[in-house]
């Protein structure tokens, strides 16, 4: 098999979010988003697995959508997102959020960490079945969470 990697300096983004786990509710913070995508399957007509173009495009294209935004977990059980009146209004524990709904982005996950943005992101990259991916998204250097299917 054949594999290709991005790590375009141009993919990423930044974003806020929170988590909430049994015993902590973590304080509104942000991150400086990187993703690194790796394909892997056979060589197309001329000779590729997929246009580094393309990837590249797809990438951008996603990243355009969280940069600067709140992300929302939309399938939390602890974190409780309702939309009214152009707002988002957040409940998790003692806490209340209430952001403008331009400034956010609902990601259909249960919670807004580094692997299950990797898996929002695969799932948003839409490649053919026949090829491997691996979607990688660092909050830095040395925190990264993956998603391969």
């Amino acid at each position: 098999m054949y594999s290709v990697s991005v790590n375009d300096q141009r993919m990423h983004f930044s974003a806020s979010h929170f988590l909430k786990s049994e015993s902590e509710i973590e304080n509104l913070h942000g991150h400086n988003y990187s993703i690194k995508i790796k394909l892997t399957g056979p060589l197309n007509n001329d000779g590729m697995v997929y246009d580094f173009r393309e990837i590249k495009a797809k990438a951008l294209t996603i990243c355009k959508t969280l940069d600067h935004k709140v992300l929302l977990p939309d399938r939390s059980e602890t974190i409780k997102v309702t939309k009214s009146d152009g707002f988002f209004e957040v409940l998790a524990g003692e806490k209340r959020y209430v952001f403008p709904e331009e400034d956010c982005v609902l990601i259909p996950t249960s919670a807004t960490t580094a692997e299950l943005l990797a898996k929002y992101i695969h799932e948003n990259l839409n490649f053919p079945d026949e090829i491997e991916v691996k979607v990688c998204v660092s909050e830095s250097e040395s925190s990264i969470g993956c998603y391969k299917k």
